[in-house]
């Protein structure tokens, strides 16, 4: 569906922004020469803000929830892939994928992506009308850093990920200019250009990515009598990103802003079942501004504010009414963070939003506004055990006052190595505008959903920095400086940082987690005595299952062998009627695998040559949460990926290039009924960068 007289955001108007990006977001390079010149680059330092796990500063395999890092040593390994992508191999999460160029939507431990809640830096990307956010949208040389943790209550990162919570960040590039060329299959092109400056007590850098893609991959027609391999029209998917970030520091205080722009054109064919070629218009603008203090030993202060538009214009060919909507979110929130012994360490948050949608769906502008003040909190009650207490109190204009407390433990048996874990809480989740006032069938009376998370495991951890059992030891103003200087956007931490970092010592990391979920007032649109669609507070279900992990480093003279192995078990279904004749009871639940297998095996010489494989296991899914479609359940199947590529390094300058198969064994399936994906397809990228 073309149309070519539509207005884009792309040429003078994405350039001019971007300059006026450069203008705002770096006016600290005017003082930057008044800083101490002896002062060496590496000291500028930001007190990092936690946004995944408990919110204390432990590392990572010290946290009381298992937390999953994807490092930009990876991401820019692959740069002609988007966020789901990674996060669909690295780690629990179970990506919704509809096919090459559609949507990719995240799920977590059994529940619908409307439940996974996702933020960059401190800023919530679920889409208040929707309750979701497409990973597909994003390239992940966009990013330094992606964080999954699932099952994180709301005391500790805030309600609404009652299925998990994935955090993506963004920090210094570690490169002072890139340049990246990409090509693909089915018209696959994607370029990517950025910068950064270090001057002083100044640090900043632009990136920007151009992507685009026609899609029309072919694929066997579903009509059994046809049997015809036909093309998937109306597929071609156009982007534009540019982020923009910079830091100043000045004596104990710093400052940092950053800036997101994006611009989305896709065609969306529909089902292969019911075509229902459309067009979608996406276009973002993310504002946030960080500063903090930490002039005093034991204390520091943050204090944030974001400011988040997106305009989402929706076209069906088949109909004559443009679905249209602006969403406005404006949000502050001031914290303090103060360590007040070696036992105890104490973290205290508010953050005031405010939520504003303007959609041709609903009668008049929405407007929503909430309250939240959060309290984390660390005890060492003994050397082997840490206690981890949270709770969250929320105010919200629409609904009643929530109250979500938590309860985390860390145990150290006999060996340092092996740490026990436990936790337990609570969540919530509010309907999203369209539950409550979509016409004509929203439901302004729905209430929030509410879950109980229980959780338990054990890991265990073997590396250089692997067995530090005292986990608030790193109090002093000294060392916490040392631990935040990092600016590559990974967060890990221990075995697992040494491992994602490419060092060459020998590093094992283990997890297990066994979960429980009860689910409570969940909201599902069933029919009503007049046959038609609304949404209820009737859902009543239970998520439960086990996480394995298993991750390895192994050098072997000049090759460097990375082992990674996960296994997801969920049952999660329905636990009591939501209608009288309820078929859905007891049964799984729809496009949840009850087992999935991930593997990835990666090979490194002399840091100059890898090789990566990737391979996934899905298990059969179903359609229809009674299971009644013919066409449950849908196959397992097994998808594997390789990518390779070299590094040469040239005196300040390196090169770097890649090539990946996907689908590498051709195989043909749909993850989501109706959604083919692409038969085997070829992505390749080129990357000049200065040091």
């Amino acid at each position: 569906m073309n149309h070519p007289n539509k207005p884009r955001f792309y040429g003078r108007r994405l350039a001019a922004i971007s300059l006026f990006a450069v203008c705002i977001l770096f006016p600290p390079l005017a003082h930057a020469s008044d800083s101490d010149p002896s002062e060496p680059v590496d000291t500028l330092y930001l007190e990092e803000v936690r946004v995944i796990g408990t919110r204390i500063q432990v590392p990572d395999h010290l946290q009381p929830v298992w937390i999953q890092n994807i490092d930009s040593r990876l991401l820019r390994k692959l740069p002609y892939e988007s966020a789901a992508y990674h996060l669909s191999g690295n780690t629990f999460s179970m990506v919704r994928d509809y096919g090459e160029g559609n949507m990719s939507l995240v799920s977590q431990r059994g529940f619908s992506p409307v439940h996974t809640r996702i933020v960059w830096e401190e800023m919530p990307l679920n889409h208040p009308m929707l309750g979701m956010f497409d990973l597909s949208l994003v390239p992940a040389g966009l990013l330094d850093g992606i964080s999954s943790s699932s099952g994180n209550p709301a005391a500790m990162s805030g309600s609404g990920g009652i299925g998990g919570m994935l955090s993506l960040r963004t920090r210094t590039h570690p490169e002072r200019f890139f340049l990246t060329q990409s090509v693909g299959s089915y018209g696959f092109t994607q370029t990517g250009l950025g910068a950064s400056l270090r001057k002083g007590s100044f640090d900043g850098g632009i990136r920007t990515f151009r992507q685009s893609g026609d899609f029309d991959f072919p694929y066997n027609d579903p009509d059994p009598v046809r049997q015809e391999t036909i093309a998937r029209d109306n597929n071609r998917r156009e982007s534009t990103h540019v982020l923009a970030h910079g830091s100043y520091r000045r004596n104990d205080w710093h400052f940092r802003s950053l800036l997101w722009l994006d611009d989305t054109a896709n065609d969306l064919p529909g089902s292969v079942f019911f075509p229902s070629p459309a067009r979608q218009d996406d276009r973002s603008a993310r504002i946030l501004l960080q500063s903090g203090y930490d002039g005093w030993d034991r204390t520091w202060l943050t204090a944030t504010a974001g400011w988040y538009s997106y305009e989402l214009t929706y076209e069906d060919a088949f109909t004559d009414p443009t679905d249209a909507s602006t969403v406005r979110v404006y949000m502050m929130q001031p914290a303090i963070r103060h360590v007040w012994s070696r036992q105890h360490e104490s973290h205290i948050a508010a953050q005031l939003a405010v939520q504003s949608v303007d959609a041709n769906t609903y009668p008049e502008k929405k407007q929503q506004k909430g309250l939240s003040v959060r309290w984390n909190h660390a005890w060492q009650a003994v050397h082997t055990l840490v206690l981890y207490p949270s709770v969250e109190w929320e105010r919200h204009s629409r609904f009643d006052d929530a109250l979500n407390p938590a309860l985390g433990l860390t145990f150290h048996p006999a060996t340092r190595y092996v740490m026990l874990r436990a936790m337990a809480g609570r969540n919530t989740n509010n309907p999203t505008y369209n539950d409550l006032y979509w016409q004509p069938f929203g439901n302004p009376d729905l209430t929030p959903e509410t879950v109980y998370t229980y959780e338990a495991g054990a890991t265990l951890t073997i590396g250089a920095d692997g067995g530090d059992r005292n986990s608030i030891r790193n109090t002093s103003r000294t060392t916490t400086r040392n631990n935040t200087r990092n600016t590559s956007g990974n967060s890990g931490s221990g075995a697992q940082e040494q491992i994602q970092s490419g060092r060459s010592e020998s590093a094992l990391t283990a997890g297990v987690t066994l979960f429980r979920h009860d689910f409570e007032n969940g909201i599902r649109w069933i029919a009503g005595e007049d046959g038609m669609f609304a949404p209820e507070n009737v859902e009543k279900l239970r998520s439960q299952g086990v996480e394995f992990s298993i991750r390895a480093v192994r050098p072997l003279g000049l090759f460097r062998l990375d082992v990674h192995y996960m296994l997801t078990r969920t049952d999660a279904s329905v636990r009591q009627e939501r209608f009288p004749g309820d078929g859905s009871v007891g049964r799984q639940m729809v496009y949840v695998p009850g087992l999935v297998h991930k593997g990835v095996l990666q090979v490194d010489f002399r840091s100059r040559l890898w090789s990566r494989l990737t391979v996934r296991n899905i298990g059969e899914r179903f359609t229809t949460m009674d299971h009644s479609s013919p066409l449950d359940p849908l196959p397992a199947f097994t998808r594997m990926e390789i990518d390779s590529g070299w590094e040469l390094h040239l005196r300040s300058a390196t090169l770097r290039g890649s090539i990946g198969i996907r689908n590498l064994t051709d195989k043909s399936y749909e993850l989501i009924s109706g959604y083919p994906v692409a038969p085997r397809h070829y992505r390749a990228s080129l990357t000049m960068s200065l040091r």
